[in-house]
């Protein structure tokens, strides 16, 4: 009887071992996938980690790129806005110049315009209709429009009266051809003393206008570049808009 007993007994302890031991390596197993798959994603994130430093270091080493800011080369940024539509024209000009001002005058016949800054009387404006007849001699602002005939530019004054012009060079200003001169430019005048109608030593800009008004182009005329450098006069007419 204490024989069977025992016989239980070892029985139940070897029995107890065996579960014991599958549990365990049940366990054991289960512990071991899942540190795998742990070692796995541990693996993983560290590539990631280094793909992203390396990623880091090359855009430390490329230049970076330029943000875009608005040109500082503008100078008419702030400028104040001149406009008059009976003459058909508007542009910019830098605020310590003054207000601009233009005078419309009646001649013995037609009329001409003039204009110019209450702080710098170096730069003008001003032009003609083509029946403007008046008391006195005629100079660079009595400007109907210019004329391209032949492959050649002439200063057209009133009543017909052309003067043949050879430009220093042409600039286009709001679709409009501009030609910047000089006293040499008027061919019939080169070295001619007295009374001349070309800007002198100076520069001056003839310029046809798309106006449906009475006036057909505006002459500009820089009296003094010593004073106005050409570079800012012409920065000036750059900005000049016309009524369509």
């Amino acid at each position: 009887m204490k024989n069977l007993i025992l016989v239980g007994v070892i029985s139940s302890i070897l029995g107890a071992l065996i579960v014991g031991g599958i549990v365990y390596l049940a366990l054991n197993n289960s512990y071991s996938v899942k540190q795998t798959q742990l070692n796995n994603q541990i693996s993983v994130l560290q590539n990631q980690i280094e793909a992203l430093k390396k990623q880091n270091e090359v855009s430390q080493q490329s230049p970076t790129p330029k943000q875009a800011h608005p040109s500082t080369s503008d100078n008419t940024i702030g400028w104040k806005t001149y406009e008059n539509k009976e003459i058909g024209l508007s542009f910019r000009y830098p605020t310590n110049y003054g207000d601009f001002q233009v005078s419309i005058n009646n001649g013995e016949t037609g009329k001409k315009f003039t204009g110019g800054f209450q702080n710098n009387k170096y730069f003008s404006i001003g032009g003609i209709t083509a029946d403007f007849t008046a008391g006195r001699s005629g100079y660079f602002l009595d400007f109907v429009k210019y004329l391209y005939e032949g492959g050649k530019y002439y200063h057209l004054m009133a009543l017909d009266k052309r003067w043949l012009v050879e430009p220093i060079k042409t600039i286009t200003v709001d679709d409009q051809k501009v030609l910047i001169v000089s006293g040499d430019s008027y061919v019939e005048e080169r070295n001619v003393e007295g009374p001349t109608i070309n800007p002198g030593p100076n520069s001056g800009a003839l310029i046809n206008m798309p106006s449906t008004g009475e006036f057909k182009g505006v002459a500009v005329w820089n009296s003094d570049k010593k004073v106005l450098p050409q570079s800012d006069f012409e920065e000036i007419i750059k900005t000049f808009k016309f009524t369509k």
